[in-house]
């Protein structure tokens, strides 16, 4: 009887040590983070006090992109969540802050100053954009489709509502790529709101 309980302590010590070395072995990859960027400044901000303000309220985005992990799609209606690939921020957050500071690039030479609508100081226009969809495939294309409003506050066209579908493709592969691609649809949204203020601004 003694034996067999030895046997049985030899038995049970290697295996543990067994699992122990697997253990060790076996390490998770490292979690990449992500940010959208926006588009490159190619002269310095104007230093003159703005003409008008426009206050961005926060962007609103489907509850399936309210997480910290980037979301992909693998289908019409099926999708895939990274463990290992996740937004440094939060997301909505993000895509706002990109907005404000693409809108300030692409309207300086109008003299607007873009700001988030909690520190907008008398805005003369406000922006609101509602997310349907922001995602995409690494080895192919993003997909953005917006529903975004311009409201002149001001002037006498008051309201603008559009829709935009945007599609951009991914230049090199991988989440990388995938991230660039997000953030030059941004960009591309960011150019349709910009032309439809100048439009409103210049209208009788």
């Amino acid at each position: 009887m003694k034996l067999t309980n030895r046997r049985i302590s030899s038995f049970a010590t290697t295996v543990a040590a067994a699992l122990l070395f697997i253990g060790c072995g076996h390490t998770s990859p490292a979690v990449e983070y992500y940010t959208l960027a926006p588009l490159p400044r190619t002269q310095a901000a104007a230093s003159t006090r703005p003409e008008f303000t426009i206050a961005v309220r926060p962007v609103a985005l489907p509850d399936l992109l309210e997480r910290p992990q980037i979301v992909t799609r693998t289908g019409e209606s099926t999708v895939s969540v990274s463990d290992f690939q996740r937004w440094a921020g939060m997301l909505k957050k993000d895509f706002s802050r990109v907005l404000v500071e693409n809108l300030n690039i692409l309207l300086q030479d109008a003299r607007a100053a873009a700001a988030t609508d909690d520190i907008a100081l008398d805005p003369e226009f406000i922006v609101a954009v509602h997310v349907n969809r922001f995602d995409g495939r690494p080895e192919d294309r993003v997909r953005l489709s917006a529903v975004w409003s311009v409201r002149h506050l001001k002037g006498k066209h008051g309201l603008a509502v559009r829709e935009s579908l945007i599609e951009e493709k991914n230049e090199t592969p991988g989440y990388p790529g995938l991230v660039t691609a997000h953030s030059r649809a941004v960009a591309s949204l960011s150019r349709e709101i910009a032309a439809e203020i100048r439009a409103m601004k210049a209208a009788p």
